[in-house]
């Protein structure tokens, strides 16, 4: 079940551990780097979650400076995830991960390949049919995105059980 607050937050570019991590075994004894590194792999509203796991890993490791990731981040990894991953936010990285393999293919689509009979693999028509739905596919991972936003907003239009009101600012 995923709890009414973030578990790590970004404040000036620094990880920041929420009062509900610092009570999480797995998120306890990490580092600020730690923090971050599961902060900007895991969450998916990481600058680095555009990026291929791979690239991802590359990119952030670089960025945070650290060589080797140990179990417990690994094991902390795991647990953020399974606190924070409502079906909306499982639905929103797996149609992140799926429009980053057709970005892929439309760049390296190549119509002059062809077949051992001469005919060519990939058709003109199919490409031109897949550019025509390229803004339903934008658009779905736009609402889907607004969607988990909603769903995040009213998550944490509670906190620790009290309502927020505009006194409450």
């Amino acid at each position: 079940m995923p709890l009414q607050d973030d578990l790590i937050t970004i404040n000036n570019k620094v990880p920041v551990p929420t009062a509900y991590s610092l009570l999480i075994k797995e998120f306890k004894d990490l580092s600020l780097k730690e923090l971050g590194y599961v902060y900007f792999m895991c969450d998916h509203r990481s600058p680095y979650a555009v990026y291929e796991w791979d690239r991802r890993y590359e990119e952030v490791t670089d960025s945070l400076g650290i060589k080797k990731i140990s179990t417990k981040v690994e094991v902390a990894c795991d647990k953020y995830n399974e606190l924070i991953e409502t079906s909306a936010v499982k639905l929103l990285k797996a149609a992140r991960e799926s429009v980053k393999k057709l970005e892929v293919y439309l760049r390296t689509v190549d119509l002059t390949l062809t077949d051992d009979n001469g005919r060519p693999i990939f058709h003109a028509k199919d490409l031109v049919n897949n550019l025509e739905k390229m803004g339903k596919v934008v658009d779905g991972l736009t609402r889907l995105e607004d969607i988990v936003k909603k769903e995040e907003q009213a998550s944490n239009s509670t906190r620790g059980g009290v309502e927020v009101n505009k006194y409450s600012q």
